[in-house]
């Protein structure tokens, strides 16, 4: 497995997670979860996360899952397979998340990911 954690600010950070290949994750070739990590007081609080943990017919895509414990629970999937796309929709979701003024340092940290394909 490979395992790793990028910083966006001081007050967020991304951890990845990308597990050894396996033929149930048809489209990725292995199963992977990013992680929004929230530094706080000595500790990490998880606020949202996106992984391709589904492995039935049709549902290859990946889709995010917010924190039971903010405002309201979220799980919808990114409807794209292009990893490209995947990257800019997680984005979109942390910006909103943690404010327009992080934008450039989301964009920086998920730059750093790499395909879970490879």
């Amino acid at each position: 497995m490979e395992r790793g954690s990028i910083n966006i600010n001081k007050q967020y950070e991304l951890e990845y997670r990308y597990f050894d290949r396996d033929t149930d994750y048809k489209y990725f070739n292995r199963k992977f979860e990013i992680y929004l990590i929230e530094n706080k007081n000595l500790r990490k609080n998880y606020v949202l996360h996106m992984d391709n943990c589904d492995t039935s017919p049709g549902k290859w895509s990946p889709h995010i899952h917010k924190a039971s414990n903010v405002n309201k629970k979220l799980y919808f999937g990114v409807s794209t397979l292009n990893w490209n796309d995947v990257k800019s929709n997680l984005a979109g979701c942390i910006v909103d998340e943690i404010g327009e003024k992080s934008r450039e340092h989301v964009k920086k940290a998920i730059g750093k990911l790499s395909s879970p394909k490879l």
